[in-house]
């Protein structure tokens, strides 16, 4: 409740956890001067997400460009990709703190972030839904951070119900990008539900884009109508 937080807010204000300045009521995280010095993706391509460089945007003003030369080498299954960041301090700091450090409530706020980035830009869905983790990950880790981040989101606790992780694959960031495509083949597997459904998948960070293209064949295969990835940071390939 809205009347909570103003409460929670007065007695124990939050600080900035940048430069621990208190935070003004609508403030997630970070006060609205540091906000701006966050390292936004101002340009990506619109398929797969991947920064495009700021020169070919400038050489090319009256043609915009939609799509990148990495997008004509994959066969993508998702229809669109939103991006936040790069991957980059204090975004890609936050990101491991919420992974290897536990903090649930960080996770929660970031999705928040995400939201009050991007609201705008994504269109009208049936289903939000997290990128799920493999079981034998979740119970070694304890938790899905897309699962918090989605959460925060749409500040309700989302359903994983609709998209598994059936195969347990070796970590993503120990391999090629080669074999990062071939490492997550076939390891998801969808419901029958979301048939004829426009969907968006959450993740926290995206590099190749394999997982996710995964996750987003899965869901065409069981007859998803469109399907659209948003992520909180991006990495550059």
């Amino acid at each position: 409740m809205k009347w909570v937080k103003r409460f929670l807010n007065f007695f124990f204000p939050e600080s900035c956890k940048i430069c621990q300045k208190p935070l003004e009521n609508n403030d997630i995280l970070i006060c609205a001067e540091c906000f701006q010095k966050l390292p936004f993706i101002k340009n990506y391509c619109k398929r797969c997400g991947n920064p495009l460089e700021e020169a070919l945007i400038n050489y090319l003003p009256n043609r915009p460009i939609t799509y990148c030369s990495y997008c004509e080498t994959k066969k993508l299954y998702f229809d669109e990709a939103f991006v936040a960041f790069a991957y980059k301090p204090p975004i890609s700091k936050w990101i491991k703190e919420l992974k290897f450090g536990g903090n649930f409530s960080l996770g929660y706020k970031l999705g928040i972030l995400l939201k009050k980035v991007l609201k705008d830009q994504i269109p009208e869905v049936d289903l939000i839904i997290p990128l799920p983790l493999s079981l034998k990950r979740l119970r070694e880790r304890g938790f899905n951070q897309s699962f918090l981040l989605t959460w925060g989101f749409l500040e309700k606790k989302p359903s994983d119900k609709f998209l598994k992780r059936i195969l347990h694959t070796k970590v993503q960031t120990e391999l090629s990008q080669k074999e990062r495509w071939e490492n997550v083949k076939n390891a998801f597997l969808a419901t029958s539900e979301v048939k004829e459904k426009s969907i968006l998948v959450i993740d926290d960070v995206m590099t190749t884009g394999a997982t996710l293209n995964e996750a987003s064949k899965a869901l065409k295969n069981k007859g998803a109508n469109k399907v659209y990835v948003m992520v909180l940071a991006r990495s550059i390939l």
